[in-house]
């Protein structure tokens, strides 16, 4: 080979050397930039920053954080009293409140406590993981999907505000999904083993009760979600409002055990049991076929349809009295009696019926002012309500089986009729 070939032919090798070295870096470029539309883990670390910081007690990492700073999956944002802060993700916006503490992850961010709220701007879901739940957060006919989520020790709150966002405990395998306007509370400190759905919760209180919910016993306050198989206990000056699921509302009198046996709000299958005490009810009609609404009593059973009533239960007799409507009381021995509107029946512990009769004015006025709750009560409970609102409760048991779902409407009006 003449030198002039050799020249050519190493000119020519180093050309094409150069080329690949190019094409090598190239393509190490085009992957980082292309990751997230591999999936690679470069998808989150792109797409995330700190949008804006508001006060002087944020930290990244335990450094403070700056506006504008690029977020990467395993980073720690946590806010002191009196800071916020939007954070970017691609099109997602999460705004953290005062007392946050999160972790970004590859889908979306992990709330340890505090509460964060998230926007959607584009169309793929995102993910926020808690303690003891996850939730996926959707665009739905046409709306951009939003939600708030709070965490809070062992209790949790998902409100669901525009979309969709499926809520999934710990131990659970099937999302619940929530819609506009509903809102999840979850406690990983739930007692009971196996589903327990809601009942209802609690709209309004005079202090002095308690819910006991299988070995736990716990103070009750405004809000207080209930569920199946809990117990009402109200104390010498304790009286307690239920807001029901299917939007039925009882009062329970002071010195009063009720138990919520069952409260099926779709199919319309409740099932109470007063033990001792007063309470006044007004269930709403009842429309599906084999549908019931039962208050069970230690001398027998009231049924009731669309009934505004009344009930005592003491150590010697029952007493009933029909507001508005009809209800079937049925002892134990089998033996059935109807009380109409204005009528007052009585029924001692021996299963004799006294009665039905005309309730007097003073039995009506009795009737209601031991069973209603003022206004004022409301101003009065000093329990802390940490998640207010219409509940959809899920009680968890952290590594194990989910406890319930249920969902609640929102709270009704006053029980009770003007006193005459």
């Amino acid at each position: 080979m003449t030198n002039t070939s050799y020249t050519q032919f190493i000119a020519g090798r180093s050309g094409l050397l150069f080329r690949f070295n190019l094409l090598v870096i190239w393509l190490l470029l085009a992957s980082a930039i292309a990751g997230p539309a591999f999936g690679g883990p470069s998808s989150a670390r792109a797409r995330a920053s700190a949008a804006s910081i508001a006060g002087g007690n944020a930290q990244l990492n335990g450094a403070p954080l700056a506006p504008g700073a690029t977020l990467y999956p395993g980073d720690v944002i946590a806010l002191g009293a009196g800071s916020t802060a939007a954070l970017q993700f691609e099109s997602d916006l999460v705004l953290a409140a005062p007392m946050t503490e999160l972790v970004v992850e590859a889908t979306g961010v992990g709330l340890r406590r505090g509460s964060v709220q998230v926007r959607l701007g584009g169309g793929l879901p995102f993910a926020v993981s808690g303690p003891f739940f996850r939730v996926n957060v959707a665009s739905a006919g046409g709306a951009a999907g939003s939600a708030e989520v709070r965490v809070g020790g062992t209790r949790a709150q998902v409100t669901a505000v525009a979309g969709t966002a499926e809520v999934t405990p710990t131990g659970v395998a099937t999302p619940y999904r929530l819609h506009a306007g509903q809102v999840a509370m979850m406690d990983s400190a739930a007692p009971q083993e196996g589903l327990t759905p809601s009942a209802g919760q609690i709209s309004r209180l005079l202090p002095d009760v308690e819910i006991r919910r299988a070995s736990i016993h716990e103070v009750a306050s405004v809000a207080a979600a209930v569920y199946w198989k809990d117990e009402l206990h109200s104390g010498p000056s304790g009286r307690a409002r239920v807001a029901l699921n299917d939007g039925s509302l009882l009062n329970l009198g002071s010195n009063s055990v009720l138990n919520i046996v069952q409260h099926d709000a779709p199919s319309q299958q409740t099932a109470l049991d007063l033990a001792i005490g007063r309470m006044r009810g007004r269930v709403m009609k009842l429309a599906r076929p084999g549908s019931k609404f039962e208050v069970h009593t230690p001398v027998g059973v009231a049924g009731l349809v669309g009934t505004d009533f009344y009930l005592l239960v003491t150590q010697d007799y029952t007493e009933l009295i029909v507001f508005e409507g009809a209800v079937q009381f049925t002892t134990l021995a089998g033996q059935t009696i109807t009380a109409t509107a204005g009528m007052l029946l009585r029924i001692s512990s021996a299963g004799e019926f006294q009665g039905p009769r005309s309730a007097t004015p003073g039995e009506i006025l009795e009737a209601q002012n031991s069973t209603d709750i003022p206004d004022i009560a409301q101003q009065g409970n000093q329990s802390p309500k940490p998640f207010p609102v219409k509940p959809v409760w899920i009680g968890v048991i952290t590594g194990a089986a989910a406890t319930g779902i249920g969902v609640a409407l929102a709270v009704r009006g006053p029980v009770s009729p003007a006193a005459p």
